[in-house]
């Protein structure tokens, strides 16, 4: 019988822990690997919760790598790797031992701040994929798409990271912005499904306030309709009768741009040029 337990990332037999994290050497080495290049990944089907296991571990290294992050291995440690892996460890642990009590284990080092930042800017990325290929808003011309994307990217963010597939709790945690945590937090609280999720993306991009000509506000106001009452329908299918108006409140909130300091300071230097790859 093995005396190694199974790879907390694929599911693959582990040989020991690896920064932090029992798993085996090919999950180990892509999270070095992928640190110490500062990867960025997208996902491949523009979801970020593909299956992540030993067939599979390769196909798609944006949910492998979320992947790794959920399950705790640490960044810092391969930031801070030089000698032989076992050296460094040792003396990673030793100085974690005797940190200063002033100084918190949960202070972040700026490599790690780095890495929270990095993935967030790849959810960044996926989220305004998920809203190029939204059913209505895929019908526009690419003028109009990016008009609109360069206003309500932020909440369409807020709205998709909220409620995505992995905890990114830590990511979240590691940006040290308050407010966002908090509008995070609320954004959650409306539990959405995926196809409230869907309807209420609509309604984000779908308004006749960011028409670029009359033409497009007549075609903005018949998608933003037509989300509506989808999802008006949806909720009564449910016979839930006080979810329509709840979801509509919490998309209120989102669009109240109370968030914008807090993310423009974050992704301002990038949303354009993501825009400008998608």
């Amino acid at each position: 019988m093995s005396n190694f337990s199974a790879c907390a990332v694929c599911g693959d037999q582990s040989s020991g822990k690896h920064y932090g994290v029992a798993c085996c050497d090919g999950c180990s080495c892509f999270f070095k690997r992928s640190v110490r290049r500062g990867s960025t990944y997208a996902c491949i089907a523009l979801a970020g919760n593909c299956v992540v296991d030993k067939a599979r571990r390769n196909w798609c290294p944006s949910c492998r790598f979320q992947r790794c992050l959920v399950v705790g291995m640490n960044a810092a440690a391969v930031q801070e790797e030089r000698g032989p892996r076992n050296q460094q460890v040792a003396l990673y642990r030793s100085a974690r031992r005797h940190a200063p009590p002033s100084q918190p284990a949960s202070t972040q080092t700026p490599h790690t701040q780095a890495l929270h930042f990095q993935i967030l800017a790849q959810i960044l990325v996926t989220c305004l994929r998920q809203a190029k290929a939204n059913e209505q808003f895929a019908l526009l011309d690419r003028c109009q798409q990016d008009a609109i994307l360069q206003v309500v990217w932020s909440e369409i963010f807020v709205l998709r990271a909220s409620h995505w597939s992995l905890d990114i709790s830590a990511m979240i945690e590691g940006c040290g912005d308050e407010q966002l945590k908090r509008l995070i937090f609320e954004a959650h609280q409306l539990r959405a499904d995926v196809l409230e999720l869907n309807f209420l993306e609509s309604l984000i991009l779908c308004r006749k306030d960011l028409a670029i000509s009359p033409e497009y506000a007549v075609v903005l106001v018949s998608h933003s309709n037509a989300a509506l009452i989808s999802l008006a329908r949806y909720t009564l299918q449910q016979s839930n009768y006080m979810r329509f108006g709840q979801l509509l409140l919490g998309l209120r909130q989102l669009s109240l741009k109370r968030f914008d300091c807090a993310l423009s300071c974050m992704f301002r230097t990038v949303v354009r040029d993501i825009l400008k790859s998608l």
